[in-house]
């Protein structure tokens, strides 16, 4: 029985709702003018708003999972207040009309496809996000958006992703190796040295 007093419906609820945060908090700390005022070289500057691209992007993720997972949460952007502050109630609706509008903005500023550091995400990621979103859009707004939905995949299939030969392989050590690379959007790095938990 899945309620609000499931502790993994909770966990899954404050982390998704966490990954925004750290993601605002990262926007807020990022900007223009706090960048500026720590004299970065242009080229570190550039790092920045790669970075801040893609800060962007996991937000999406996260306001994604929050929208298919439970519908209405509450929603914050790095131009909310920190503290003591209650944030408006977003409903589907409004959640989808948010996320398709940042991930279609932030797109063509992304890593071009396959392209990204291992761990880090480029516009595939925009692509299959948007492409997961369309399929269920019928859910979340009520209107179909199919066609949506091939344009973005026949984008990731262009790209040169395709699935690998071997599932298990996905979830190997060395999955940025062998055909699981080619499946493999998004990465979640595990490194029994350096990405611990």
């Amino acid at each position: 029985t899945w309620s609000s007093s499931s502790e993994f419906v909770e966990a899954g609820y404050s982390r998704f709702l966490y990954e925004v945060e750290l993601a605002n908090q990262f926007l807020r700390d990022s900007n223009d003018g706090r960048v500026d005022a720590i004299g970065l070289t242009d080229a570190e500057k550039e790092t920045v708003r790669q970075y801040r691209t893609e800060a962007r992007w996991l937000r999406a993720l996260g306001y994604y999972h929050a929208l298919d997972l439970f519908g209405n949460v509450p929603f914050k952007t790095e131009n909310d207040p920190v503290g003591s502050f209650t944030p408006p109630q977003y409903t589907r609706a409004q959640l989808f009309e948010f996320i398709e509008s940042e991930l279609l903005a932030i797109e063509s500023e992304m890593l071009e496809a396959r392209t990204a550091p291992y761990g880090r995400v480029d516009r595939a990621g925009a692509w299959a996000l948007l492409a997961k979103m369309y399929l269920n859009a019928e859910v979340y707004i009520g209107q179909p958006k199919y066609n949506e939905t091939i344009v973005y995949c026949e984008k990731i299939m262009n790209a040169g992703y395709s699935l690998a030969n071997n599932y298990e392989n996905l979830f190997r050590s060395d999955n940025h190796t062998g055909d699981a690379k080619n499946e493999i959007i998004f990465a979640v790095p595990y490194d029994a040295n350096h990405t611990q938990t």
